[in-house]
């Protein structure tokens, strides 16, 4: 164990209640123990139990040689499964027998399959008429299967503040 980690062990002791045992035996013990870690990770592990960040360890009294080394084991790991590479296969795309637009069109008419037809290639100017005459329950849509909505050109120019 090197100097630093050394030096954040001691600190760690000295953050919990003292204790009978010789602080000299119990620095060489945990350096026996420790002995093979990183530096980092002693380090990092003595200030989570000054802290009080470990889980299950207690906030009165220093943790055994043991505890201590079974927490560093822990982060070591964690931290070998955080370097891992994590790489996902690149997204493919397998083409259905219908395009895209297809696929929303079946969507629209699957969603709209249990409300009744009450005409058939209905154009819009029929599906205004009925609606102004309340023919129509409510509820009741329009779907254009040909052609293109848009306001009539006097509607247009109406919109734009222009008058014909």
């Amino acid at each position: 164990m090197d100097q630093q980690a050394s030096l954040a062990v001691s600190v760690m002791l000295n953050s919990f209640r003292a204790t009978s045992a010789d602080p000299d035996v119990l620095l060489r013990t945990f350096a026996s123990v420790l002995d093979g870690f990183q530096p980092s990770l002693i380090i990092d592990t003595a200030k989570r139990y000054s802290s009080g960040e470990v889980d299950g360890a207690s906030d009165q009294f220093a943790p055994t040689p043991a505890e201590f080394a079974k927490e560093v084991r822990r982060r070591a790991a964690l931290k070998a499964d955080i370097a891992k590479p994590r790489s996902l296969p690149a997204p493919r795309y397998f083409p259905g027998p219908l395009a895209p637009f297809q696929v929303r069109q079946e969507k629209r008419r699957a969603e709209n399959t249990d409300r009744p037809v009450i005409e058939a290639n209905v154009p819009l100017d029929r599906f205004i008429a009925l609606s102004r005459a309340k023919q129509l329950p409510v509820g009741a849509i329009w779907i254009a299967t040909i052609g293109i909505l848009g306001p009539s050109s006097k509607e247009q120019t109406i919109i734009k503040g222009g008058t014909e």
